[in-house]
């Protein structure tokens, strides 16, 4: 099988970034938004005091920011799994059988 243009190799890197830069940045954006606005908030059960001085706007800018992402990182997710059939179905090469954990 012919290796992938390298368009499609670029848009791989790019989109596997974007999906690790996503499950990073958004478990932080959302505890910072909490901890701005000034909401109490628990970690495994346990209370987590103030991490910083509360500040509304900046709570309310930090929300916008998570949900905007979050919505985007639906549509990450979405062009992932398409690219994953995409090499299953139309290429029918091992990208999709790679994913899978290793026995």
């Amino acid at each position: 099988m012919p290796a992938p243009p390298h368009w499609q190799e670029a848009a791989a890197r790019i989109a596997h970034r974007l999906l690790y830069a996503t499950f990073l940045a958004l478990p932080v954006l959302g505890v910072l938004a909490l901890a701005y606005g000034g909401k109490q908030w628990s970690l495994l059960g346990l209370p987590v005091h103030d991490l910083v001085a509360p500040d509304k706007a900046v709570g309310r800018t930090l929300k916008e920011i998570h949900e905007t992402w979050a919505k985007a990182g639906y549509f990450i997710v979405g062009l992932h799994a398409a690219a994953a059939l995409f090499h299953h179905y139309v290429r029918h090469d091992s990208a999709l059988a790679g994913m899978l954990p290793r026995a």
